[in-house]
C-alpha cells in the first residue's frame, strides 16, 4: 500500500516539475541587441520564429502608417526601423506609439521575429533620455524650502 502512495507522489511531483519548467521556458523573453539579432540571421541558430525583446534606437526614417485588415477590423499599422550601429530591423506595430517615441531615441520592442530583419511588435517602450541624465545637483539631497512667513487665516493664506 505504501508503495502505491510513493509511486503516486513521485508521479505527481514529476508532473508538477514538468509544468513549472515548461511554463518558465514559454514565459521568458530574450533580450537581444539589434546587432546580435542580425548577426545570427544566416546561421543555424537564427532567432526567426522566436519571441524577443529587441533593444536599440529608433531609426531616422519617418514612421509609415499602412492600413491592415485584422479580426478587429481595419487598423493603421506603424512601420519603423530599430537601429544599432550599422544593423537595423524593420518593425510593424498596430497599437499607438508612446509619446516619447522619437527618431534616435532609445527603444525596446517586444514581439515575434517573423523573418530575417522583420519583427512584428506587441509592445513598444521608450524613455525620454533627458529624464535619466545627470543634471546640476544630481545625487545631492533636495534642500528644504524655507517658509515664507507665518501662515494665518483659512487655508494658510495671508490677508
Amino acid at each position: 500500500m505504501q508503495i502505491r502512495f510513493l509511486a503516486g507522489g513521485a508521479a505527481l511531483l514529476g508532473a508538477m516539475g514538468f509544468l513549472v519548467v515548461s511554463s518558465l521556458k514559454s514565459g521568458t523573453t530574450q533580450n537581444v541587441p539589434v546587432q546580435n539579432l542580425r548577426a545570427k540571421d544566416s546561421s543555424s541558430d537564427s532567432f526567426v520564429g522566436r519571441h524577443l525583446r529587441v533593444v536599440g534606437f529608433v531609426g531616422s526614417s519617418p514612421v509609415k502608417y499602412l492600413p491592415r485588415q485584422t479580426t478587429d477590423g481595419l487598423v493603421n499599422e506603424s512601420h519603423f526601423q530599430v537601429v544599432e550601429g550599422k544593423s537595423s530591423v524593420a518593425v510593424s506595430y498596430t497599437d499607438a506609439l508612446p509619446d516619447t517615441f522619437r527618431a534616435g531615441g532609445p527603444v525596446q520592442v517586444d514581439g515575434t521575429y517573423i523573418a530575417p530583419g522583420v519583427l512584428r511588435a506587441e509592445h513598444v517602450l521608450t524613455k525620454c533620455p533627458s529624464k535619466y541624465q545627470a543634471g546640476e545637483g544630481a545625487g545631492k539631497p533636495m534642500a528644504k524650502q524655507a517658509k515664507a512667513g507665518p501662515q494665518s487665516g483659512a487655508g494658510g493664506f495671508q490677508s
